[in-house]
């Protein structure tokens, strides 16, 4: 049985860049990746009433302020570190971005099929192997409707059964694999956006990367 998440991105910035990201992980390694995970969290004493996503790693002003940038930091190296294994990786991502959007909806959309078509491999073969979870992070402008008609035709033709219905959740403690999609989502969005802003990093004196949590 195949797990699949989706969340999407945005940059507050650069209004026009969506991204949207996409994790696979097999049933089998799901369950040492939620211990683990959660573990983490829990010895850093991070407030498991506030979830751990990309937007709260580097804001000194939200998220669990009792925890410091530069330990989320590393919370966020664990965490990430569990998604490789001896053999393969636990976890398999994969981002699609465009940017000079009009519409989030119809982007969000058009995403969630390219993603499918291109990155969603065949299904494999044997008994319930060829299941499949959907689960996406909610929004307020789409419903489930909308998004089975472009996800249902992909994962059939893909050779799929979808376990009962698509999920829109809102992510939290639990979700692990909501969470997983979104930090990595962010941190990607990150990468593509920053070199809009290099020029603000050449006169910042050091101290204020040490200190000012935005940075």
């Amino acid at each position: 049985m195949k797990l699949l998440f989706i969340d999407e991105t945005s940059d507050d910035k650069f209004k026009d860049y969506f991204g949207l990201c996409m994790s696979l992980i097999d049933h089998t390694h799901y369950a040492i990746l939620k211990e683990k995970f959660q573990k983490i969290l829990n010895k850093s004493k991070w407030n498991v009433d506030i979830e751990f996503k990309g937007q709260f790693l580097f804001s000194a002003k939200s998220g669990d302020i009792s925890v410091p940038i530069n330990e989320r930091i590393e919370i966020c190296k664990q965490i990430i570190d569990l998604t490789a294994a001896k053999k393969n990786s636990r976890i398999k991502f994969y981002y699609t971005s465009k940017r000079e959007i009009t519409n989030q909806k119809e982007e969000y959309l058009r995403s969630i099929l390219l993603l499918l078509s291109k990155a969603l491999p065949k299904a494999p073969t044997g008994a319930g192997k060829n299941i499949i979870a959907m689960n996406f992070d909610s929004r307020k402008d789409v419903n489930h409707k909308e998004i089975r008609e472009v996800a249902c035709p992909i994962i059939k033709e893909k050779g799929y059964v979808l376990f009962e219905d698509i999920v829109l959740r809102e992510s939290c403690y639990e979700t692990i694999g909501i969470l997983y999609t979104d930090i990595i989502a962010y941190l990607i969005a990150r990468v593509e956006t920053i070199g809009n802003d290099s020029e603000l990093f050449a006169s910042i004196p050091p101290e204020e990367f040490e200190n000012n949590g935005k940075i």
